[in-house]
């Protein structure tokens, strides 16, 4: 993966965009679609992938849902 993908993952009973490391916030949502949504557009922006989780994943298992984008 490319250093600074975009991840939605699920944070509590919301949504969340992060950067790949995992501790940069870049925007919660209420829901998966908002936030998957706005992390597409995020990807498309900075020309990097967006990696969408389920709620079940671990931290360490690969996202099963993927929605690659190039810029």
């Amino acid at each position: 993966m490319a250093a600074g993908d975009i991840h939605t993952v699920p944070r509590g009973d919301r949504w969340a965009n992060v950067f790949e490391d995992g501790d940069r916030l870049i925007v919660s949502a209420g829901t998966k679609e908002t936030a998957a949504r706005m992390g597409r557009e995020l990807a498309r922006l900075r020309g990097v992938r967006h990696v969408i989780h389920e709620r079940d994943d671990h931290a360490d298992a690969p996202a099963r849902a993927r929605d690659l984008v190039r810029g």
